[in-house]
This record gives C-alpha cells, structure tokens and sequence, in this order.
C-alpha cells in the first residue's frame, strides 16, 4: 500500500516533463518531414531548437500544437497524450506564438483587448461573455509583465512590429497557458526590438511557476539566458540533444549548418559568428 507521500511524488515524476515525443515521424506529401523524434522537456524549463532552413522544426512545432498529425509515434503534453484527449481542451494550455502566422486582430483594438482575447482563445471579445474585474487585472498585470501598461489603450495596428510581439506573449500568459511555443519570435524585428522581446522571455523564466518554453530559431542571440537544454535538427532528424555548454560550441554547430560557425560566450549569452574563409 502506498503512503499517500509516496503517490504524491510518483504523480510529481509523472508530471515532471510537460513536453514528450516518443519516436515521432512525420511524412507530408510523400516526404519524411521529422524522422524517429524523441525527446523530453522538464516542466518549467526552457529548451532551445536550432536548425537550418528546411530541417523541420515549424513541423516539430505542429506537432506539438497538435496541427500536423504525426504518422508514427506518440506526443504528450501537460501530461496528455495526443489521440486519447480533447485536443481543444490541450491546446487551450499551449501558448503558441509563430510572428509569420500571427492571428489576424482588428488593427483598431486596443491592446488590451488584444491580450484579453487569450481567456477566450479568439480574435476578438465574445459578445455575449463579460471580462470580469479579476480577469481584466490579470490582462494588466501580464501587460506590465511585458512593458506594455503604459500603451494599453493604443491601436494594435499602430504598434510596432516588437510590441505586437511583446502583446502576443501577454496574450498567452493570460490564457494560463504552461506551456509556450515560439517559432521563430524574434524574426523581422530590429535590433532594440529582438532585445526587448528577449528579456521579456529572459523575466518569465525567473518566475517562481515559470512556463515550460519551446524556442526553435537558427539564431543564438534571439535564446534567453537561462536555456537548459538544445536540440540540434537536421533533415528532419535529431543530430544531437543535451545542456547547451556541450551543444552550443564551433564545432557542433559547423556541422549542425554546413558552414564554419564560431560561437562564444558574451555576458551569459551565447552568440554565433559565420567565418567567410571555408573548413
């Protein structure tokens, strides 16, 4: 008989990665698009995948949203495994964020109208439903989060390409979701913009209940600080997984993107530099 200590900490093991794939492929018109996927992410961590163009990850990201059904394998999610659950129901706990494929907002919303759509998993208020005072403090509070509290009345549409960005992450947040998705969040932004929206991911992850969040990008300066584990794709396969001191390196990397990389540490942050001499 087991003592009710000892159920807690099995239910606690059981739950301790919010991201599972267990032998996932993937096969899109006839072409393997993600080959033999397995790997782990531990609830409140960050993990990092980087990949060249066409290497598969905004399909590993539609896998783990649940829009692109893989052809083998299992994927589980907040401890859900895919095909045995309601799948609305998971994805209302994934926040996904893909800038390219942004939801289409009024341009004349106001921001924080924007950001409360995340309670109701929409492109606009519902009509029919009220915002109540505790869910409309959390809207403000997720912007103040992200530096928007001081243009939460302003146009979505008259923002800038970063603070969009910075708004749908605030969008997410309210929706409670534990677990963020972004492919590619920083891509199109400028410099002072790609920074901002950095550190905003560099303070989520220094919450006490941190979100689980799932970065796939090719640039290393767009990561936060605190990444705990890479994976490293290629042609739709994982060349290699683990912390990023081991992964993120010259060598590992060059083969990674087939050129020669240098990588170095600057101020806990790790940057690439591409050498045009060859290997």
């Amino acid at each position: 008989m087991l003592l009710d200590g000892s159920v807690g900490m099995i239910l606690g093991l059981m739950n301790a990665h919010a991201v599972s794939l267990g032998g996932v492929s993937a096969v899109r018109q006839g072409q393997v698009i993600l080959d033999d996927i397995s790997l782990t992410v531990p609830a409140g961590t960050c993990c990092a995948i980087l990949g060249p163009n066409g290497s598969g990850k905004s399909a590993l990201v539609a896998v783990l949203s649940g829009y692109l059904w893989p052809s083998t394998g299992t994927v589980t999610v907040n401890g859900a495994t895919f095909g045995r659950v309601d799948l609305a129901a998971v994805r209302r706990r994934i926040g996904l964020i893909e800038p390219s494929r942004a939801p289409k907002f009024d341009p004349q919303m106001p921001v924080r109208e924007v950001a409360a759509t995340g309670l109701f998993g929409t492109i606009m208020l519902p009509l029919r439903e009220e915002v109540e005072p505790e869910q409309w403090r959390r809207v403000d509070e997720e912007l103040a989060a992200v530096g928007l509290d001081a243009i939460a009345d302003r146009a979505y549409g008259d923002l800038s390409s970063g603070e969009q960005m910075k708004t749908l992450l605030a969008r997410a947040l309210v929706s409670d979701a534990s677990v963020l998705l972004l492919d590619e969040p920083t891509v199109g932004l400028d410099m002072g913009s790609r920074a901002a929206c950095i550190a905003v991911l560099d303070r989520l992850l220094e919450r006490r209940d941190p979100p689980t969040l799932v970065i796939v990008s090719h640039h290393l300066d767009e990561l936060p600080r605190a990444v705990d584990k890479v994976v490293l794709l290629k042609d739709g396969k994982v060349e290699d997984q683990g912390p990023p001191d081991k992964l993120l390196t010259s060598a590992s990397l060059s083969r990674l993107f087939d050129c020669r990389v240098e990588v170095f540490k600057n101020d806990g942050r790790f940057v690439a530099s591409v050498r045009s001499n060859p290997f």
